[in-house]
């Protein structure tokens, strides 16, 4: 997403409508999942337009408004991955990720999102990865993220616990992930770095 209308740059946060642009967005809940709807053109999108200096944004030459994210992919002893379905943009099955803090390392970022999403504590990771994948959306209005994904290998069952950003979680292994509906960011990991996961 280009950020082509008249948006405020001054350190605060901000939150505008996806139709209007206008910064009159509330969150809603419809259907147990979260919308945002705007006093001002009445519409109700899935997603708007965040400016938040609490995590790592910027715009690059082409006018694309990128974010920063970390991920883990939290294997069990069984050779099974842990997704779990989000109630947030995008409505999906999903790995423990979120956006990278201001002033936060990648890794623990992801350590942090792992503990506040499914309540695991994760000492040892490994590197999968960074990328730049552009079709990530997120509710936040951008398009493209420079992901860090990590991969945790548990050694034994893990207690899951998700928080209200999603429900149902799963282990599936990665031969059992073909054909359902993951995020943009899960399919690309696995698809471009099926080694990373032996």
């Amino acid at each position: 997403m280009k950020l082509d209308f008249a948006w405020d740059n001054d350190g605060q946060y901000h939150q505008y409508c996806l139709h209007c642009h206008a910064e009159t967005v509330k969150s809603i809940q419809e259907n147990g999942r979260a919308a945002y709807h705007c006093a001002s053109c009445s519409h109700t999108h899935d997603r708007s337009i965040v400016i938040d200096p609490a995590i790592n944004w910027w715009i690059a030459a082409d006018g694309e408004y990128w974010h920063e994210s970390a991920g883990i992919f939290v294997r069990n002893p069984h050779g099974k991955f842990l997704f779990f379905e989000r109630t947030k943009f995008p409505f999906v099955l999903t790995i423990p990720a979120g956006h990278v803090n201001a002033n936060e390392a990648p890794e623990a970022s992801a350590v942090r999102e792992l503990a506040e999403e499914v309540g695991i504590q994760a000492t040892a990771l490994t590197k999968i990865v960074t990328d730049d994948i552009v079709g990530d959306s997120c509710r936040r209005g951008s398009d493209a993220h420079r992901w860090h994904a990590y991969l945790l290998a548990l050694d034994k069952p893990a207690n899951v616990q998700v928080n209200d950003e999603g429900g149902n979680p799963v282990w599936l292994t990665l031969d059992e992930v073909g054909g359902k509906n993951f995020s943009f960011p899960t399919n690309y990991i696995i698809k471009h770095y099926p080694g990373a996961f032996q």
